[in-house]
């Protein structure tokens, strides 16, 4: 289904600051139906920028693992790795792990991750509230 989306951005050591306002959606893959593509698509409005741009993101949520593996997609810093799933038309490679019901909340809709990108460690959680609303936050350190 597809979700309206507000992204904030705040960039701690960069300093930068920003936010997308537009669409969240979910799809499953014909070639795998435990795959879902996530995108989001919107406005990007950021500091020192004169005007907004258009912006879009793509991550893969692979269901049939567990835990839960969230992939990039396409992502060309990655394309000399071999994809994780190749029978898809994108080229996928890992992000985070997605432990429900595994955190400190004992909620079964909620996972928490880190990830570590060369100097940049990506914190954060995923909480899916209800079947209409989700939330998905993490910082850069």
């Amino acid at each position: 289904g597809s979700w309206s989306v507000k992204k904030s951005f705040d960039y701690r050591k960069g300093g930068g600051r920003g936010e997308l306002i537009g669409i969240a959606s979910f799809q499953a893959c014909a070639e795998k139906p435990e795959v879902l593509m996530y995108e989001e698509r919107g406005t990007m409005s950021l500091e020192g920028l004169p005007k907004p741009v258009e912006a879009y993101r793509l991550y893969c949520f692979n269901t049939g693992t567990w835990p839960v593996e969230v992939y990039f997609v396409d992502d060309p810093t990655k394309k000399h790795l071999p994809s994780l799933l190749p029978e898809l038309a994108v080229h996928t490679s890992f992000f985070v792990p997605l432990s429900f019901g595994s955190g400190d909340t004992g909620s079964t809709g909620n996972a928490t991750f880190q990830h570590l990108c060369i100097d940049d460690l990506y914190s954060g959680h995923l909480n899916a509230l209800t079947p209409q609303h989700f939330e998905w936050n993490w910082s850069v350190q």
